[in-house]
This record gives structure tokens, sequence and C-alpha cells, in this order.
């Protein structure tokens, strides 16, 4: 049987989280909201799939120009309002001016209009005060220090696709969840200090890795805090099949057809102490 219980989210979510009822909650949302619902639940069975500020790690090896179409495609989709948008970008110090200079010009292709029309990349976003919020985050950003390279202008709606040089680790377009059409990109000197990056942030949804160095790929797949992480690629990428979930800040549980299954499935042990005389 489906029900469905309309009306506001806070009352509605928290009777529902808070009620003896429901064995299993799944939530998709923000950590904050994820956290109320947590804490309501008690002891019920919970998938939670909230935010994420997905990075997105270039080593020295890398193919600039194809990591310049990953972070177009990556970090602009949907005006980046999906979450494993890419939103970091750590970049190996000795390329860093190169990648900046490709990833801007691929950036300044993106055709921002209706979604109606031929050829658009990018219309608005959801409402006007959430491209108000992206405007001054970037705006903080670049009060202490970081650089707008292409982008930073909005219309109403609409927050021009852009890309910030320079950023550090505690800016919001680094350390929150932007969810806007902007990639803050920061240099690192090596792998080390890249994953340090990479996984100083309270989200672990997705991260990716470009590099053609086998050692280095399985390193940061071993090493990276995220629950999704994508060599060669953007952090933008998810099959239905596969297990999806994130960890730390970014929830608790594994969607997916089989991973689901599994999360909304109770075990039980029947144990036969000699064998009872069929019926």
């Amino acid at each position: 049987m489906l029900q469905v219980i309309t009306g506001p989210g806070g009352a509605v979510g928290q009777a529902l989280a808070a009620d003896p009822r429901p064995r299993k909650i799944s939530f998709t949302g923000s950590m904050d909201v994820g956290l109320r619902i947590a804490q309501a639940a008690g002891l019920k069975r919970l998938s939670l799939e909230l935010g994420s500020n997905s990075p997105m790690v270039v080593l020295p090896d890398a193919d600039i120009e194809e990591v310049a179409k990953l972070v177009a495609y990556g970090g602009y989709a949907n005006a980046g309002q999906v979450c494993i948008s890419l939103q970091r970008a750590i970049v190996a110090r000795e390329i860093y001016g190169d990648f900046l200079d490709a990833a801007k010009a691929e950036v300044e292709k993106i055709k921002v209009g209706s979604p109606r029309e031929e050829g658009v990349g990018m219309a608005a976003m959801i409402e006007e005060k959430e491209a108000e919020r992206v405007e001054a985050w970037v705006g903080e950003a670049t009060a202490a220090g970081a650089k707008v390279v292409t982008g930073g202008s909005r219309d109403g709606g609409v927050y021009a696709p852009t890309l910030v040089a320079d950023a550090k680790p505690d800016m919001k377009v680094m350390c929150g969840e932007l969810f806007g059409p902007v990639v803050a990109a920061t240099p690192a000197a090596d792998i080390d200090e890249a994953l340090a990056l990479a996984n100083d942030s309270d989200y672990g949804l997705s991260a990716s890795v470009y590099t053609k160095d086998y050692a280095s790929a399985m390193r940061f797949a071993r090493d990276c805090e995220a629950g999704n992480v994508h060599i060669n690629w953007s952090t933008q990428w998810r099959a239905d099949f596969m297990p999806y979930g994130g960890l730390k800040g970014s929830g608790i549980g594994k969607e997916g057809m089989r991973s689901a299954c599994l999360e909304m499935t109770e075990e039980k042990t029947v144990v036969f102490h000699g064998l009872p005389p069929a019926a």
C-alpha cells in the first residue's frame, strides 16, 4: 500500500520521523534536516542521502583539455543543483595555470538561457534567493582573496557559470554545499596535499581523480573519504544499479537496486534444535 501525506516539511516530517509505526525512513536533502530526522527517528532503520561539495583532484600527468571539458560538464549541469555536482577542483601546482586557462575556455562555451532553446546548457536556478546566496558566497570568497576567472554575475535567478581561483579551505565555496553553478579551484603541491584538501570536508558523497598513473589512482581510491570515487571522470556520474551513498556528513546507507532492497530488509535467524513433526 502506498500512502501519500502532504503538508509542511517541518511539521509532517517531524511527525513521521518520531512516530513509532514507520520502521524505515529514506530521505534525500540537507545535512541539517537529515540530522533532525535521525535525532527524531530513534531506533528506526535510516537511509540518508545528504549534502556534498564534491572534489576533483587533477594530478600533473592529466590531459588538461579533457579535464576542462569534464569540469564544464560536471560543475554546471542543472545549474550545479545536483548532489554530486563538481564543486572543488584541486589541481597540481605545476599545471594550475594551464588548467585555469583551459577550464575558463570550456566554461565560457556554456550557453545560458531557456532550456526550451536549442543548444542551451544551463538555465536559471530553482529560486532567485538561491542565486542571491551563491552570489554572496562568491563575494565573500573574492573579498578574502579568491579571484573570479570567469562569470561571477547574476541576472535575477540566473547566476552565470563561474570559475573561482585560489580558493581557501575555510571559504564557503570550498567548505559549504554551494549547490550552484560555481567551481572553486585551488593548487596542491602533491597527491598528499591534494588528498588532505579533498578530505578536509564535513561531506563525503562523490570524488574523482584524473591521472594516467595506476598507482596514484588506486592511492586516491583507497584514501579518499567519499562513498563514490571516479577515476578519470567528473564527480557527477551515477548508474542506478550501483551502490550509491556517502560517508561522513553525506549520510548513511546505500541506494541502488540491490542495495536499496538490502537496506529495506530486516534479517532474522531461525535455528531448528530438533525437527518438529510435519503438520
